[in-house]
């Protein structure tokens, strides 16, 4: 018969942990680092539009606003797996400590209120720029998509006004 009990359970718990230790310091003594797997937005949505026949790619509007005159760019989005890219291309960067840009998606099967989809910095420097969608909700039949600037961390409910939008149907 096996010894058991809650010593016995004790004493692997321990012995796990100096297992886990050793492992750990094996890994830095010989120089290997964990590589982290870094996420390439641009690799990302490329993907998304050619995985699937049904992946949308809808541009924005050109800007009424003369600030933002010269932004480009699409909105790709894929409403079977729910993910999505914003791509902008002369959007005015924003310091973050005082305002941040907001994506909200318009969808016909809600209410009034359109979706967050997430809030965003652009770096200074122009350029192109790809950005995940992060819809806080699923979004079946989405209509438009709008960026408004917003407050540090967003809000619930914008009052606008809308800077760039992309008409989805």
């Amino acid at each position: 018969s096996r010894p058991s009990g809650p010593g016995v359970r004790h004493h692997l718990g321990w012995a796990a942990a100096a297992m886990l230790a050793v492992a750990l310091f094996i890994t830095t003594r010989i120089g290997v680092e964990p590589q982290l797997a870094t996420f390439d937005p641009v690799n990302a949505r490329a993907q998304l539009i050619a995985a699937s026949a049904e992946t949308a790619v809808v541009p924005w509007a050109p800007p009424a606003i003369e600030d933002i005159a010269a932004v480009s760019g699409d909105v790709t989005r894929n409403d079977d797996l729910q993910q999505g890219y914003m791509r902008l291309t002369g959007m005015p960067a924003n310091n973050p400590e005082r305002s941040q840009y907001q994506l909200w998606i318009v969808d016909s099967d809600r209410d009034k209120n359109p979706v967050d989809g997430g809030v965003f910095d652009i770096p200074p420097g122009g350029g192109e720029i790809v950005i995940p969608i992060d819809a806080k909700l699923r979004v079946s039949e989405p209509e438009a998509f709008a960026i408004t600037r917003e407050k540090p961390g967003g809000v619930v409910v914008s009052a606008g006004p809308l800077l760039v939008v992309a008409a989805a149907g």
